[in-house]
């Protein structure tokens, strides 16, 4: 069942934010919109946490358009609901922006402007911890290993007399394009559910010909990892070790030998950096050992109920020994 505020709106650059058990994240990422963006339409989608986000959103921000998921659908799904409302409601551009980031003003109004002009664009996404290292300027895609990573700040090319950096992908926390784009490549691709869902549609991109810049002049703040705590802490590897080979196999035609190399050098040293708990390690080991298998059967989107049991069992235990 899906609930959306009913008024009537003339969109034009809209921004999704996907909220999932998120709720001060999510009003802060709204406040920093609403005060820095007020030209922008908001859709705030809850992605089936029920945490009274929208609730909150609705009282505070009424101008603001809501969206209830009645379940929990990844990154990919949550977004493409929002995604398609913003295409119903007849968006000339639309950003998609996690619910851990800061947004300055005038910064959305800059990433409209440049995705007018045919291309998708992020902006140069900065730590949210007031050091202004950069997180992400840029990615590319190892030919080794078919793994899309961000470039590190100290490689970053410099950009163009306009401020761009060309990348081979996005940073999936924030992308902005035109409908046209948008229709033209798709929505993110579900079966990722979460994690290199950004990396495929920037290929698919890419492929169809659309210019994929970072914009450098425009600077937003990302409380990083913020999605991957509790049980996520643990999901994580199984949506990565699963995504990973995924997104090799479709999108770079991946062999065995690059699949082998990203699970050797990107996913075992994550088994070995737990080995000395037994329990740490034997829930790892399970995790990886699912994803291989799901990937090799085609099971794709999100993870079993089981294994999110296990995770959230594991993360409640953490809590109790640490006293968080």
């Amino acid at each position: 069942m899906l609930v959306r505020s009913m008024e009537a709106c003339v969109a034009h650059d809209m921004v999704v934010v996907l909220n999932y058990k998120g709720r001060d994240n999510t009003l802060r990422c709204i406040e920093s919109l609403i005060t820095g963006s007020p030209g922008a339409e908001l859709i705030v989608v809850d992605n089936g946490s029920n945490d009274e986000v929208l609730s909150h959103v609705r009282r505070l921000w009424p101008a603001a358009h809501t969206l209830q998921l009645d379940e929990n659908r990844g990154y990919a799904g949550g977004m493409n609901a929002g995604i398609r409302w913003a295409m119903r409601a007849g968006a000339d551009t639309v950003t998609v922006l996690n619910n851990d980031t800061l947004v300055p003003p005038g910064a959305v109004a800059a990433l409209a402007s440049r995705a007018r002009s045919g291309c998708a664009v992020s902006p140069e996404v900065r730590y949210a911890d007031g050091s202004e290292r950069v997180w992400f300027g840029g990615g590319v895609v190892d030919p080794e290993t078919n793994l899309a990573h961000h470039v590190q700040e100290r490689r970053l090319p410099p950009p163009d007399s306009e401020g761009l950096r060309a990348t081979e992908t996005l940073a999936g926390c924030c992308v902005t394009a035109s409908m046209t784009t948008w229709r033209r490549v798709g929505v993110f691709d579900e079966r990722y559910f979460l994690n290199f869902e950004d990396s495929d549609w920037s290929r698919r991109a890419a492929d169809a010909g659309v210019p994929l810049v970072v914009d450098t002049r425009v600077h937003i703040h990302h409380r990083v990892s913020a999605s991957f705590t509790g049980s996520y802490a643990f999901l994580g590897l199984y949506y990565y070790a699963r995504n990973g080979l995924l997104f090799g196999r479709e999108r770079c035609q991946g062999t065995w030998l690059e699949a082998g190399r990203f699970l050797r050098r990107q996913v075992l040293p994550d088994l070995r950096h737990h080995g000395c708990d037994p329990m740490e390690y034997s829930l790892r080991l399970v995790i990886v050992a699912t994803a291989l298998s799901h990937f090799a059967r085609r099971r794709m989107g999100r993870a079993p109920r089981w294994l999110e049991v296990i995770a959230e069992r594991r993360a409640s235990h953490g809590r109790t020994n640490t006293g968080r």
